[in-house]
Formats: structure tokens, C-alpha cells, sequence
């Protein structure tokens, strides 16, 4: 599939207190879940991170369509992460995620790319939210994000406000097995001991 990955990995993980790529589920780091999953629809994954790449080795081991990039700017928001991989994406469309959460349903991806032609971006709303991650861009509206970043503009949600989009509803991503788990961040270590004991 001619699909691009951005994975955002470089947050600061505050509440948790831990970095998330790093948290164990069923032995492998939720960051090896993530990639071993998004590595059987693309074949361009660019992660985003703020730490050394030799703490990424074993994570990434195996998975050669997997380029490691620094933030930009360490710390400013996911928008930066974004632009921060922009120039390593090597497709017309390209799936952002972050590391909030190891399950992805590749079959969803898939429904995805299906429903973006025609549109800038693919958004998922869940519980009447608007969610910005793992979801489908067209990789021409990197530059629209570049641009507003350098303009001073740090909003995530302002980008999407610049987009033509499809809504995706619950209904339709119920319709794919744990899809919805995809907008259920891990935010908190109550949250990963609520996560570990559903899925394990």
C-alpha cells in the first residue's frame, strides 16, 4: 500500500509520569505494537521522537521501512512533530498517530484510505469529539500545517479547520474490530492499569 506513517513519540507524557512508546503490553513496548501493525500497510514510517535513537534500536529492530526524526522544536505541541517529519514522507497520503494507545486496526486504515478521495483528511469523531490522530491526510496538507506553524500558529485543531473533510461517525468505526479503542487514549498510569487489565 502507498501509504506514509507519521507516529508522534517525542510528547513529554506528564500525567503518565513515563514516556507511553516505552509502556509494556504484552511484553513488546506499545511503540513496537504500533510499528509492527502500521509496517503491514506502509512502507514509509516516519516516529517522531525527543530521545536518543539508541533508545529506539530494539523498538524499530526488523521493521526497515521505519525512519527515525528529532522535533524540531523539542516540546512544542504535535504540530511541530508533524512538520517535523514532513520532508522524510514519501506518499500522496499519510496516516498520523501517536503513541497514546498500542491497538490499531489495520482493516480500518484500509476503510481510511478508501474514503479520503476527494478530501483533505479523513476526520473520526468520537464521543462528539473531533479526533485528529490516526487518521488519513492528504501529505499536501503538511504544507498548510507548515505554514501556519511558522506563522506562530501552534493549534492542531486550527490546521484541521483549514481542511476539506469526510466525517467518520461511531457507528462506522464500530464496524471494524477494536477500531474504537484507537480513540481511547492511555493518559494516566490508572488509565494503562484500566488498559492492561481489559487487554490482556
Amino acid at each position: 500500500m502507498s501509504l506514509s506513517c507519521i507516529v508522534l513519540a517525542g510528547g513529554q507524557s506528564k500525567r503518565m509520569g513515563t514516556d507511553k512508546a516505552f509502556l509494556d503490553y504484552k511484553g513488546k513496548p506499545f511503540l513496537r505494537h504500533i510499528l509492527e501493525n502500521l509496517s503491514s500497510v506502509s512502507d514509509n514510517i516516519v516516529v517522531v521522537v525527543n530521545r536518543d535513537f539508541k533508545d529506539y534500536e530494539t523498538i524499530i529492530k526488523d521493521i526497515p521501512q521505519v525512519i527515525l526524526v528529532k522535533d524540531l522544536y523539542p516540546y512544542e505541541g504535535p504540530l511541530n512533530g508533524i512538520i517535523s517529519a514532513k520532508s522524510e514522507i514519501k506518499n500522496k497520503e499519510v496516516f498520523i498517530s501517536t503513541c497514546d494507545i498500542p491497538i490499531i486496526s489495520t482493516e480500518f486504515i484500509k476503510y481510511l484510505t478508501k474514503k479520503i478521495d476527494g478530501y483533505d483528511m479523513v476526520l473520526p469523531v468520537v464521543d462528539s469529539k473531533k479526533q485528529p490522530f490516526n487518521t488519513i491526510y492528504k501529505t499536501k496538507t503538511l504544507e498548510i500545517a507548515e505554514k501556519l506553524f511558522n506563522e506562530g500558529n501552534r493549534s492542531l485543531m486550527k490546521w484541521i479547520d483549514n481542511l476539506k473533510k469526510i466525517i467518520i461517525n461511531q457507528s462506522e468505526i464500530r464496524q471494524f474490530k477494536n477500531a474504537i479503542f484507537m480513540y481511547k487514549s492511555i493518559n494516566t498510569p490508572e488509565d494503562y492499569k484500566n488498559f492492561i487489565k481489559n487487554f490482556s
